[in-house]
């Protein structure tokens, strides 16, 4: 599940896992199994439902010789943009708010102080 705004995109490390997956053609089902999780939670992983562990790492890297350090890197850089993803989007929101009030209007009425401009 990729979540994105204007300029960021967060893709989970669940997809980077898939993509092993095919691959490999592994099942979903097979690499559970070799995983130890259950397939709800492996589901829920690759569709970025839940967060990749240092002990999820560590699995991956025994299951798919892939250095627990690079799943550990690719889950901290997804929380980062996910954040910036969060942040811009509440920004993007605010804005639109802000752009809703007649501030011209409210300006000419003294209600507010007029200033140069305001673009959002």
């Amino acid at each position: 599940m990729f979540e994105n705004s204007k300029t960021y995109i967060a893709i989970p490390p669940g997809e980077t896992i898939k993509e092993q997956l095919e691959d490999r053609d592994m099942s979903q089902k097979e690499f559970a199994q070799r995983m130890d999780l259950s397939e709800k939670h492996v589901s829920r992983l690759l569709n970025g439902k839940v967060g990749l562990t240092h002990d999820t790492a560590l699995k991956l890297e025994s299951v798919l010789g892939i250095k627990a350090e690079f799943w550990n890197n690719l889950e901290n850089r997804y929380r980062e943009k996910l954040a910036l993803v969060k942040s811009e989007n509440e920004m993007d929101e605010d804005l639109s708010l802000l752009n809703q009030f007649p501030y011209k209007e409210m300006a000419d009425l003294k209600i507010l102080q007029c200033c140069k401009s305001f673009t959002g």
